[in-house]
């Protein structure tokens, strides 16, 4: 089941510390770089979790501003189609990175990007333990808008900031629908499954109605005689 709903801005002294969602650029030829704090996850700590908000870092527009420099680089080396923008959710008491979820996107498509949705996914318990990041809108291919020629590349330095229009999705766990099981056959005092009746021929089942079909033709009385039924001869001219 899914519940959608706007980030407010809260405090960031509300915010559950255990639960923390990092970012970064990634380019998969270079070294990764270390990820950076974006917001902290609040959620209630008592009672079903059916709410959820995000508290933004307070350095959440530099961050952007030092990744508009890095996709400026990568544009201007026609690499920006391999670059990434990343996230992360980090797991409570564990600071090691690589154990880390994540999920990515083309970093090309935070240029254009007018809203970003993220979705948690809530173990039995209520505690998120994977992150999914869409963006949009994209292209209908998904795929990096075509870079023009050196000749033709706008001056017009990359400046991003801070996607405002974000929702936050939960998805708690589900169970699969139960199986539709059969009711058991009847069974016998000595536990065998009851045999069901045979069915019927069809002499066995219409019989009474072929014996009176029969017998209505048989009591049927037949036809009278024409010899009967005709006038007395016509006598032939002559004749006495």
């Amino acid at each position: 089941m899914l519940f959608l709903f706007l980030l407010p801005f809260l405090p960031l002294t509300q915010a559950d510390a255990s639960f923390r969602i990092h970012h970064r650029i990634l380019v998969p030829s270079t070294p990764d770089l270390p990820f950076t704090e974006r917001a902290s996850l609040l959620l209630p700590h008592s009672g079903p979790r059916t709410s959820a908000s995000l508290v933004p870092s307070e350095t959440l527009p530099t961050d952007f501003s030092a990744f508009s420099t890095s996709l400026q680089s990568l544009y201007n080396d026609n690499k920006l189609q391999n670059a990434l923008y990343q996230l992360a959710l980090e797991r409570p008491s564990d600071k090691d990175q690589s154990h880390w979820h994540t999920s990515s996107v083309k970093a090309c498509h935070l240029i254009h990007a007018s809203k970003e949705a993220i979705t948690l996914h809530l173990a039995s318990d209520g505690s998120p333990y994977a992150i999914d990041y869409f963006l949009g809108p994209l292209p209908h291919d998904a795929q990096c808008p075509k870079q023009p020629s050196s000749s033709q590349t706008n001056s017009k330095a990359l400046d991003l900031k801070p996607i405002t229009n974000t929702s936050l999705i939960l998805r708690y766990p589900t169970l699969p629908p139960l199986p539709q099981l059969r009711t058991p056959p009847p069974l016998t005092q000595q536990g065998n499954p009851v045999e069901p009746v045979p069915e019927k021929t069809f002499l066995q089942k219409y019989w009474v109605y072929i014996l009176l079909a029969l017998a209505a033709l048989v009591l049927t009385p037949g036809p009278p005689d024409e010899e009967n039924n005709a006038g007395p001869a016509r006598q032939q001219p002559g004749q006495k």
